[in-house]
């Protein structure tokens, strides 16, 4: 296990370092209201937000690259890439096993919950908004528990 990190009076492992957050999702104001919610709960580096698919397919081939797991807020109505693009895309990359995502949609279509449990990568489904106890939740659940 990793020494405890000291962050001026709060202790938190070092593995948390290791895993980089994606907020993606096309609208502005609901991004920056997402990446201020999981700051207030989950003791991690800076959320990155990207507003459309393939500019969080550059930003996470480059954490990717530099080892980090990657945990995914992905939205799955967007314009130019869609969330089940971004999913495709990562599935066939070779650090996809290091990929975790939480659907975060307004979708009301069963058909894409059901859809979204063909992906080992989707962890969670959640219909928005995204609220304080799925994060708290899915912080004690694998894969994810091991950062906290």
């Amino acid at each position: 296990m990793d020494p405890p990190l000291n962050t001026g009076g709060a202790y938190f492992s070092k593995r948390y370092m290791d895993l980089s957050v994606f907020i993606v999702d096309d609208d502005v104001m609901l991004g920056k209201i997402q990446k201020a919610l999981v700051k207030s709960v989950w003791p991690l580096d800076e959320p990155i937000i990207c507003y459309d698919g393939p500019s969080a397919l550059e930003r996470i081939e480059l954490e990717a690259a530099s080892g980090k797991k990657i945990l995914i807020l992905l939205d799955i109505n967007m314009p130019e890439m869609d969330g089940w693009g971004v999913l495709d895309f990562l599935c066939e990359k070779s650090y996809g096993e290091h990929v975790w995502v939480i659907l975060n949609t307004s979708s009301e279509e069963v058909a894409d919950e059901i859809k979204s449990r063909s992906y080992t990568q989707v962890i969670a489904y959640n219909k928005k908004p995204l609220k304080r106890e799925i994060l708290r939740e899915l912080m004690g659940r694998e894969p994810l528990a091991v950062f906290f």
